[in-house]
């Protein structure tokens, strides 16, 4: 059962991979390991970041040990929900499960990075995860 005092999260694909590479990873678990805070993840995302970290070019900028690290994180400490029948909903198709967990998980916030959600985590207590020259690329899909 829902906790009314927690916000669901969805992190996706591209953010998670930032976090590896930029080497900020541990502040992310942290964080998304708050008692307030409960990470949403689907197979269909934890499917995608585990392909795209095992690409050739990005797989030299981060340990195995770390990529286990988030997929233990992302299979143990998360709501996972599972979608069905995801009707096309974005530009890019590969996006439309995305927006579907967040509806059927009622998520808070469906996250691919930006300076709202640096915000956040620095009002929540935590350091600001803002990478440089990332700015630009993240954005709030979904939020409150």
């Amino acid at each position: 059962m829902r906790s009314d005092c927690k916000t669901r999260i969805i992190v996706d694909t591209n953010l998670w991979i930032s976090f590896l590479i930029g080497k900020k990873l541990a502040g992310l678990l942290d964080f998304l390991s708050d008692e307030k805070v409960e990470l949403v993840v689907s197979q269909e995302l934890l499917n995608e970041v585990l392909e795209v970290a095992s690409r050739p070019k990005l797989k030299k900028y981060f340990s195995q040990e770390h990529l286990n690290l988030v997929e233990d994180f992302m299979t143990q400490e998360t709501l996972f929900c599972r979608i069905n029948n995801v009707p096309a909903r974005c530009r890019d198709s590969k996006d439309d499960y995305l927006l579907e967990l967040a509806l059927v998980s009622k998520a808070n916030y469906l996250i691919t990075g930006d300076m709202e959600f640096d915000a956040l985590i620095s009002s929540s207590g935590y350091s600001s995860f803002v990478h440089e020259n990332f700015e630009d690329y993240y954005h709030l899909v979904v939020g409150e």
